[in-house]
Parts: structure tokens; C-alpha cells; sequence
């Protein structure tokens, strides 16, 4: 029976087994007409027809139409569009990967990865559906039933016979039609390339990763510009393009331009972070900057503006203490330069050295206690009417290369004695001084409970000792310790109570902050005459005097009531030794 409509798979000549009428002839033209767009577009127009003019004659099956002449085409066919458009993709493609490696390495090993193993198994799932959707016509060969010899090389209006075996080929079920879908190599190449996909991918992955990454030799495919301007500003704290930097120094790949400007990266962070001065050695950029003072890489502006980073602008004067009227004398200190000059790789020391000291623009004579390294103190020792001052500091600086400096203290080398300077000016710091009457509290008392330290725990004993003294006296001895519970200064006087007999110990202030700790001493001694030897234990009780930490320009407040430490062990070791 001759199907309405015919099917889209490819058709291939063949023996017919019934020979059509006119009737049916006619009929088979009209459906090779709705057909042949079809048959055109995967055959190529290798297929012939009545209406071409072909003397053909088309034979038919339960399921497939075939002519008996037609014409293949083999091999992969690939239009000039297509090539075009996958040469524009790789192109694109290959740029957008190469100005990853360059600009963002992390992203490109990233993107890398990703191509190498998740895309092909996505394009190998992508692939297995577009096929099992895709409608796609196949041959059909006809072959004889009996011994299963081809007949489609054969004229079909001279053929009723088989040549091979002699059946009779007019038999309804002589001919038998056999599928042939051939070899589809482009599918063939497209797995071989999904295959190989992972183990270039895996490959390149290795490559790119010994030339972009985080260590030196990661490095070394970058440009210089992109080292200093992009990957410099990222990882300025880190050695790895500090190391790079100075690899490409030494090989003599960097300019005087170059160096200057990575060295002014440096000193844009180092104002950033620190604005005062780098209290810390410069452990990574150490090697490099060594490297280029000795190859005299580093121009000197460039190499002033850095050791102005390093050392601090200009000198501080330490808060001054605040001092009553008749008080003889106070302390000045002055804070300048970094003690890590020696791990900077600068090259170029800082000298320093005060001149003279002003009290309202008038000199006045200061004692030097000390100089060492960065910190200078001086005594003044005359006495002031209560009001506020201003104390201004005049120093002589200036900048000395290291190497002229061996053999020399330059911490306490005075300026005369000074070698070749590189450059000198002249500095001034002030701070303002105020001067109390006798008669004002200038430390206020506070009495908020949130920070009592009965309660929170800021102060604890942690021995209390008698130790035999001389002449048959005793040696009181209290070890305090201050935890992180005290959030407020102490400044008292201690005093221990033995039963019916009270002694003083002296005094003490405390000033606790996040990141320090400054105090009179954690351990009062006093010597007494006499202490009963049933004393086993004692109370400690520290009463509010703030006299004692008044001097202190930090501190705002104290804490205003009492605090009882009670019944503290005594250790007697004095009786220990009378035994």
C-alpha cells in the first residue's frame, strides 16, 4: 500500500518489486514535489526527477521512496559564512583571554578551568540531544531476499530476476530494503575535539599558572608597566613583585623612571597607612631598594619624599605635663625618626639635633637628659605662673648616607661632627603647656558604678610577702596585677590593715589602654618594725589621690572611690628564716 505522504530520510535507487501505474506515477510526482526542499537540502540535489527531466522511474516501500539513478556527495561540507563566523569567535575569544592573563591573571585561571572541563561536558550533552531532536533522512539499499545480494545497481525495468541467485524478484516480499546511515565524520571530529578538550585544557591550565600567579617566577610574563601600575598597588605588603621587581633590577631590565615610580607606589601607601612615620622595618621592599641605591637607580627627590615617608615629616613634641605654679621644672621630649632605619634599605640615615628651646618665642636653657635613636628629653628647670604656654623645639636635620656613618654613634653624634650631608634643613615642633594654681583639682574623680574595679575585677593581688630585714625589722612586699577588667586610671594611696594595726605602703596610678599599659610599678615595698606572728592575712585598701597621676596630659579622669582588696594571704617567710 502506497503511503499519503512521504517520509524525509534520504532515498537511494533500487529494484522495485512493484512496478507503479499512471495513476500512481502521477500521484508520486506530486508528493516528490512537497519533498524535494527537503530532499535538496540534505542530498544536495544529487537526486533526479521527472520533473529535471530525468528518465527515471521511482520505485516505493511500505516506508521510503527511491529513485533508480541518483547521485551522493561525500565529506564534510563547511560554507564560507560558517568558517568566517567561528574565525571571528576564536579571535575574540583568544583577545579576551589574553587581556585577562594580563590585567586580572586570577579571573583568566579561573575562566581557564572552567573552558577545560565544565564547557565540554556541557557541548558532549548539548550535543547528544541536538541529535536525538534532529530529523535527519538516511539510504535505504535495496538487496534480494534470497541471498541477500545489492540490486540498486541494476535497471529496475530490465530486472526481474536476481543476477546472483535467480529469484524471482516480482515476489511481493524478493526485495528487502536496508537502512544505510554512513559515516557521519563531522560528528566524528567534533567528539575527538570534546575529547581532547580537557587534556589541552588541563595542559594550558599548567602553563599558565608557571607564568601568572602569586610567586616571582609567575611574574615573568608580565610587562613592567603592568608589574608597577597594576599588580604593585595590590600586593605592596606582599614580596612577590617586590622580588620580581628586583630580579628584572638586577638584570638590568629596569629604568631610573621605572624604579622611581614603583618606589613612589611605596611611599603613596606608606603616607596612606601611616601618616606620622613607618614605625616598622620595611621587610619586603628591603632587597630592592638596596638594589637600586647601589645601582644609583633611585633619583634623589624620589629618594628624599621616601625617607620623609619613613622617618615622619617633621618632629613631635611629646605632651607636655601639666604642672602647678611654683612647681620647679618640667620634662620635654621629642620624638623623630624610626628605629628601623637599618632593615629599610634607604641607604640614608637621619640625623637630628636640638638647638634650642623656646618658651613663647623667648629661649630658655634646657638640661639634656638623653638622646637615643629617635626620642631626645631635656629638663627645664624654673618655675612658672599659672597660665598656658607654648613650647617650641628648633632642630637641625639633615639626611647622611649609612655607609659614612661606620664607626660613628650617629644616635649621639652632634652636628659639628656630622660627615658629607646629602641634605640638611631646619625643623620646629611645638606643644602647648599649661600651668594650674595650687588650688584647683585638675584630675576629676568619677564614681560610675559600670566601671568600679570592685566589681569589675581590674585589680589583683598576687602575692603578699614579710621578709625578715635587719635589725630584727620586717620587709613588706605587694605584687599587684592589672587585668583587662580596669577600663578607668587609678591614682592612690595603699595602705594594708593587719588586724588593729594599719600600714602605709605608698602610692600607686595605673592608666590602662587597648594597646598598653603605663604605671608608678606593679610592686610597693615598706619597711616596718614589727608584725605579730599570728598574721596570716591582711586587707589592702587603695584610696582615691589624684596628685599622684595629675602629670599625666592623658589622663582625663580617675577612678573616686575606695577599693578593698580583703583578706589577702600573707606569705611569712620572715618566720621561715627565724626558725
Amino acid at each position: 500500500m502506497i503511503h499519503q505522504r512521504v517520509g524525509v530520510c534520504a532515498i537511494v535507487a533500487g529494484v522495485p518489486h512493484i512496478l507503479p501505474s499512471a495513476q500512481h506515477l502521477q500521484h508520486l510526482r506530486s508528493q516528490v514535489r512537497q519533498v524535494r526542499p527537503i530532499l535538496d537540502r540534505y542530498v544536495g540535489g544529487a537526486i533526479h526527477s521527472p520533473e529535471r527531466g530525468a528518465e527515471s522511474s521511482y520505485h516505493f516501500s511500505d516506508s521510503v521512496l527511491m529513485p533508480t539513478n541518483y547521485e551522493t556527495r561525500r565529506g564534510i561540507k563547511f560554507s564560507l559564512k560558517t568558517f568566517l563566523i567561528v574565525l571571528i569567535a576564536v579571535g575574540v575569544g583568544a583577545g579576551v583571554m589574553g587581556r585577562l592573563s594580563l590585567r586580572h591573571p586570577e579571573i583568566f585561571l579561573g575562566v581557564l578551568s572552567l573552558l577545560s572541563t565544565a564547557v565540554p561536558f556541557l557541548l558532549a550533552i548539548v550535543t547528544i540531544l541536538w541529535i536525538g531532536f534532529r530529523q535527519k533522512p538516511a539510504w535505504s539499499t535495496p538487496i534480494c531476499g534470497e541471498c541477500m545480494g545489492q540490486l540498486r545497481e541494476r535497471k529496475p525495468d530490465r530486472l526481474t530476476n536476481c543476477p546472483e541467485c535467480g529469484a524471482d524478484l516480482t515476489d511481493p516480499k524478493a526485495v528487502l530494503y536496508v537502512r544505510v546511515q554512513g559515516r557521519r565524520w563531522g560528528l566524528v571530529v567534533w567528539g575527538g575535539l570534546l575529547l581532547v578538550t580537557p587534556v589541552l585544557g588541563i595542559g594550558a591550565l599548567f602553563v599558565a599558572q608557571h607564568f601568572i600567579g602569586p610567586s616571582p617566577s609567575n611574574l615573568r610574563g608580565v610587562s613592567t608597566k603592568e608589574l608597577i601600575q597594576q599588580r604593585l598597588p595590590k600586593r605592596i605588603d606582599e614580596p612577590w613583585v617586590w622580588r620580581e621587581l628586583e630580579n628584572r633590577l638586577t638584570a638590568g631590565k629596569l629604568s631610573q623612571k621605572e624604579v622611581d615610580e614603583a618606589v613612589q607606589q611605596l611611599i603613596a601607601h606608606m603616607k596612606t597607612t601611616r601618616p606620622q612615620g613607618w614605625d616598622r622595618p620595611l621587610n619586603w621592599q628591603d632587597d630592592f631598594l638596596k638594589s637600586a641605591n647601589q645601582a644609583k637607580k633611585i633619583s634623589d627627590p624620589v629618594l628624599f619624599a621616601l625617607c620623609d615617608a619613613f622617618y615622619g615629616p617633621k618632629p613631635v613634641v611629646e605632651p607636655l605635663p601639666r604642672i602647678r605654679e611654683g612647681q620647679q621644672g618640667f620634662e620635654i621630649e621629642v620624638k623623630y625618626g624610626s628605629t628601623w632605619s637599618g632593615h629599610s634599605g634607604l641607604g640614608v640615615e637621619l640625623l637630628w639635633e636640638v638647638t634650642q628651646v623656646l618658651l613663647d618665642g623667648k629661649p630658655i636653657d634646657v638640661r639634656q637628659n638623653h638622646k637615643h635613636g629617635e626620642r631626645w628629653s631635656g629638663h627645664y628647670d624654673g618655675s612658672l605662673a599659672a597660665g598656658d604656654y607654648e613650647v617650641t623645639v628648633e632642630i637641625q636635620c639633615a639626611y647622611v648616607d649609612q655607609g659614612k656613618l661606620v664607626g660613628l654613634n650617629a644616635h649621639d653624634l652632634p652636628a659639628k661632627r656630622w660627615p658629607k650631608t646629602r641634605r640638611q634643613w631646619k625643623q620646629t615642633a611645638s606643644a602647648p603647656l599649661k600651668v594650674y594654681t595650687k588650688d584647683v583639682q585638675i584630675v576629676p574623680l568619677s564614681k560610675d558604678p559600670r566601671r568600679d574595679p570592685n566589681t569589675t575585677g581590674g585589680i589583683e593581688v598576687s602575692r603578699f610577702v614579710v621578709q625578715a630585714d635587719r635589725d630584727d625589722s620586717k620587709k613588706l612586699i605587694l605584687k599587684t596585677n592589672f587585668t583587662s577588667g580596669l577600663t578607668i586610671p587609678l591614682s592612690c594611696d595603699v595602705e594594708a590593715v593587719f588586724h588593729d594595726q594599719r600600714v602605709d605602703l605608698g602610692r600607686m596610678w595605673v592608666v590602662k589602654t587597648e594597646n598598653s599599659t603605663r604605671s608608678s610599678g606593679s610592686q610597693l615595698q615598706k619597711r616596718i618594725d614589727t608584725l605579730a606572728p599570728s598574721v596570716k592575712y591582711a586587707d589592702i585598701i587603695l584610696t582615691p589621690n589624684p596628685s599622684h597621676i595629675e602629670h599625666r596630659p592623658e589622663v582625663s579622669e580617675i577612678w573616686g572611690e575606695k577599693i578593698i582588696l580583703r583578706a589577702i594571704p600573707v606569705e611569712r617567710l620572715d618566720l621561715e628564716a627565724s626558725s
